[in-house]
């Protein structure tokens, strides 16, 4: 019972932390309300350009890797929300440890009395950036209804499940290339390796190469953010494959943590 309590308890201060930056971040976001306008209209162009390159592969092909036309639309959908929870959470926070590393700016947050990595994790949110990933789940369910299909209660939950595990996949990912930043002076260019790579995303796995498509997934797991959840919510997602999605987020989370405590060890402060 002890135990049980001091968990209930740690998720209880969890909360008032995360509610906390939620508010300070939106205060600080009201003053530039101009900023959710251009973010906002920034989104919708870059998902009709995408749409726009969508369709013109789909003139000369009815299937991308086995995937018509509104199931590649669905897949684009979620690739945005997850770009969103990027924009929104991970590089604003996260994306600045190499800074802070080098600056000595995390003396200040390891003498905080809360856990280092989510501190950096959430202490910076982008709130307008929510926006892509609202515009992305929407496009993904307006996609989902065009194909015709009909929602059932396992496709939802298992897209909600797997969904999870992409964010999950996507943050190992952060983790893991900005906590680099305690062995090497300057990695701040690894968000933009990030980006180039989560951007084969975009696309079923199945329309990669052999090699590529290994790569994506055993590799560097980014067929796990968007191929995964897109298959679940148009059916095409088996259950020993959902299953394997949850142990691939659980893993990537796992592996990042003991990275992460590894690499923290490193760290001598600015003081050396």
């Amino acid at each position: 019972m002890t135990r049980l309590r001091r968990a209930m308890s740690s998720v209880h201060r969890t909360m008032i932390v995360l509610r906390a930056f939620w508010q300070l971040n939106w205060l600080e976001e009201l003053q530039y309300r101009g900023n959710f306008i251009a973010s906002l209209l920034g989104t919708v162009f870059w998902l009709a350009m995408a749409m726009l390159t969508v369709a013109l592969y789909f003139r000369h092909t009815p299937q991308l890797g086995g995937w018509e036309y509104w199931d590649v639309v669905v897949l684009l959908g979620i690739f945005n929300a997850l770009a969103g929870v990027v924009e929104t959470v991970l590089r604003p926070g996260i994306g600045h440890l190499p800074t802070d590393v080098r600056t000595g700016a995390l003396d200040l947050v390891l003498v905080r009395p809360v856990d280092a990595q989510f501190y950096i994790s959430f202490r910076r949110l982008d709130v307008w950036r929510l926006a892509d990933v609202v515009l992305g789940l929407a496009l993904a369910g307006y996609a989902f209804a065009k194909t015709g299909r009909a929602i059932g209660v396992w496709e939802l939950l298992t897209f909600v499940v797997t969904f999870a595990v992409a964010i999950a996949v996507v943050y190992a990912i952060w983790v893991t290339l900005m906590s680099l930043a305690f062995w090497f002076v300057a990695v701040e260019n690894m968000s933009a390796l990030f980006d180039a790579v989560f951007e084969a995303a975009r696309y079923p796995v199945s329309a990669y190469p052999g090699a590529l498509r290994f790569l994506f997934v055993y590799l560097i797991p980014i067929a796990w953010t968007t191929t995964i959840p897109a298959s679940a919510l148009t059916g095409r997602l088996n259950p020993a494959l959902a299953i394997w999605a949850m142990a691939v987020g659980a893993v990537a989370l796992g592996a990042s943590r003991l990275l992460w405590r590894v690499a923290l060890k490193r760290y001598t402060s600015a003081g050396g």
